[in-house]
């Protein structure tokens, strides 16, 4: 009896942690939509280019897009698109039709997870390849998203942060 009641008790406490962290995440919409909304949202688009074979790519996923600093710099600044290296399905990027595979090809994509930042038009600002820790990605988030990059390194940006 003690053991049903504290697995109860557990239940309670990290039920209601587990429906946060997933209710804090950011919701990725289509390459179509990003390039549609983000001119009227004023915000640039965040491309998250991945595998689903990938175990930095789900490590991204399920620690570092849910962090709440990441979340509340891809809200600000972004909109999010994923796009899966293998995948069939098709996106609309300036006019073409592709999949998702041929996409990232045109990206020049070499590894994943890698994340390419979009100005409101769809034009590449820059990549980064690589997992990201949640501190650094937010920080980068952040300097991308607020044109801190045209000015200064990120070292920079850093230091007078």
């Amino acid at each position: 009896m003690k053991i049903l009641s504290l697995s109860i008790a557990l239940l309670v406490l990290f039920v209601p942690a587990k429906l946060y962290s997933q209710s804090s995440q950011v919701e990725p919409v289509s390459l179509e939509q990003a390039l549609r909304m983000a001119p009227e949202q004023e915000k640039k688009i965040l491309v998250d280019v991945y595998a689903a074979w990938c175990p930095y790519c789900q490590r991204m996923h399920s620690e570092v897009y849910v962090d709440s600093d990441v979340v509340e710099a891809i809200n600000e600044h972004f909109i999010l698109v994923r796009i899966n290296v293998e995948s069939d399905e098709t996106v609309s990027y300036l006019g073409n039709e592709m999949s998702e595979a041929e996409f990232a090809r045109a990206l020049e994509n070499r590894n994943v997870p890698t994340t390419y930042f979009l100005n409101h038009e769809g034009a590449i600002i820059g990549a980064q390849p690589g997992y990201l820790e949640e501190g650094v990605f937010s920080n980068l988030l952040n300097f991308v998203g607020s044109d801190a990059f045209l000015t200064q390194t990120f070292d920079e940006y850093l230091e007078n942060r």
